[in-house]
């Protein structure tokens, strides 16, 4: 028996046969550990791996400061971040961004270089994220809630 108006016949025997198929391995070999259990079938995972994925496409690699300037070009207006009623469009983000970034590059932040960013989730983090990047650093988030000793 199963909820039909949760799962349709076809996923529940799916289901079943999966969990058959664990039960059998564990008994089998009482000894195996949960993550070395195979949960799909040998047609299954091909499907997954190789017949689901569709046509194989290149993409050339970019920066995130990169790719983020090609979307700026292509929608500047659009909503890049929402966060609590707050909005800030792509074009918005950007100009944040390059004016901390120029800053931050002022300040001696450049490539190999890390800043800890100690801010909450909010549109100036994004912003800042962004900017450390677009200078060419790493940054590394560290939660505002954290006990004082850690931040430091």
């Amino acid at each position: 028996e199963f909820a039909t108006d949760l799962f349709d016949r076809v996923s529940v025997e799916g289901l079943v046969e999966r969990f058959g198929g664990l039960l059998s391995a564990v008994v089998a070999d009482p000894d195996v550990r949960v993550g070395g259990l195979e949960v799909l079938s040998a047609g299954e995972r091909g499907r997954l791996l190789s017949g689901w994925q569709g046509e194989r496409v290149e993409v050339p690699w970019a920066s995130l400061p990169v790719v983020f300037e090609r979307r700026v070009g292509r929608t500047p207006d659009a909503v890049a971040v929402s966060f609590e009623g707050v909005g800030l469009s792509y074009a918005e983000l950007n100009a944040r961004a390059n004016r901390l970034a120029r800053f931050l590059a002022g300040r001696g932040v450049g490539p190999e270089g890390r800043v800890a960013l100690v801010l909450p989730r909010s549109p100036e983090l994004v912003t800042a994220m962004l900017a450390v990047l677009k200078a060419g650093a790493a940054y590394v988030p560290v939660d505002p809630q954290y006990p004082a000793e850690r931040i430091a």
